[in-house]
């Protein structure tokens, strides 16, 4: 394991973790899925020895910052970066200072040993912009946006096969409690992983007892926020979000197999929804298909939340800072699909 001591390189400034949030807010980021709480505890899922780090560039009057994670390369000689799961990139005061930033990320990144980067851009920041020309910018389809501004009757609204189910769950009987700042994860956490089963999910998606543990710890300054629907004392269906200034973001769900001949989930969902309109937040981001598939069977269930509202285009960015070793490392010069194709599941 290579290892870790960082050096500011070429207006790339290495920024002390007691100083993360506080610069993401200055440059108008500040969401959960980009403060240092996330990016700690996504560290806990990724390979032993990742570490999160912010890099802070400043361009004239412009500044940028760039949170990623690094993890350690499978030879242990180097690293390769990426954004947290979920949805990251740059925060940036002007979309101009994105290609100073890519030519001094470059000489950050080999001086540091880092490999490659892969970020996954965030759509509601809108972020692509930003993105400097050092890099490939791959548009992944779309991610759903629910506006839940105030005024908006989200349940009239919603698709007519929503609504039906929505109801359907209310005559079955179906008790929904939204709860901020859980002080457990644990029946949340049973549940989400029966489900993960039930569908073969790979085996990223068993988080560790460490990553829950972490999302806990950390509940303030995450926003976080469960959905839990109950059927008879039982839960059948839940919700795992995020809240943050005016979005609240779903992060992950779970259900049981007679939550879906209930509508459940789709009631869980409408109350999340409705938690965050009352709270004078505008959108509740409800992420994309399966693969980025806007065609697929999970994408259209969001989308149908909120169909009159377009979806938001989804980017990915790749970088690919020390060709020789990507070469060695990847067996080819190709960054098509798969990237970087060493982290390629089994």
């Amino acid at each position: 394991m290579p290892t870790l001591a960082l050096t500011s390189v070429a207006d790339v400034r290495v920024v002390p973790t007691s100083e993360w949030d506080h610069l993401v807010l200055r440059l108008g980021g500040s969401d959960s899925y980009t403060g240092a709480a996330y990016y700690r505890a996504s560290a806990l899922i990724e390979p032993a020895g990742t570490v999160p780090v912010l890099l802070h560039h400043v361009q004239d009057e412009d500044e940028l910052a760039l949170p990623l994670l690094l993890r350690p390369l499978p030879d242990g000689q180097g690293w390769d970066a990426v954004s947290a799961y979920g949805y990251g990139g740059p925060v940036a005061t002007s979309e101009h200072v994105g290609e100073a930033f890519g030519t001094a990320f470059g000489e950050w990144a080999n001086a540091n040993g880092v490999i490659t980067t892969f970020l996954r851009l965030h759509p509601l920041l809108g972020n692509a912009r930003v993105v400097p020309s050092t890099a490939e910018l791959v548009e992944i389809n779309s991610t759903v946006v629910w506006d839940v501004a105030p005024g908006r009757v989200l349940p009239t609204l919603m698709h007519p096969h929503h609504r039906r189910a929505a109801r359907k769950a209310d005559r079955a009987g179906l008790d929904v409690v939204v709860i901020s700042q859980p002080p457990t994860l644990g029946g949340f956490r049973e549940l989400y992983d029966l489900t993960m089963r039930r569908r073969g999910a790979d085996a990223f998606y068993f988080f560790r007892a460490e990553y829950w543990e972490a999302l806990l710890a950390k509940r303030e300054a995450l926003g976080l926020l469960v959905v839990e629907g109950r059927l008879d004392g039982e839960l059948v269906a839940a919700l795992l979000c995020f809240s943050k200034g005016p979005w609240l973001h779903y992060h992950l769900g779970a259900s049981s197999d007679s939550a879906r001949i209930i509508g459940a989930s789709h009631r869980c969902f409408l109350a999340a929804a409705e938690w965050a309109q009352t709270r004078g937040m505008t959108r509740f981001h409800l992420g994309g298909g399966l693969g980025g598939d806007a065609t697929s069977p999970l994408f259209v269930f969001k989308h149908r939340f909120d169909p009159m509202t377009p979806p938001l285009r989804f980017h990915v960015a790749k970088f690919v800072h020390d060709r020789d070793r990507y070469r060695q490392l990847a067996g080819t010069e190709s960054t098509d699909g798969y990237f970087p194709p060493w982290r390629r599941p089994a």
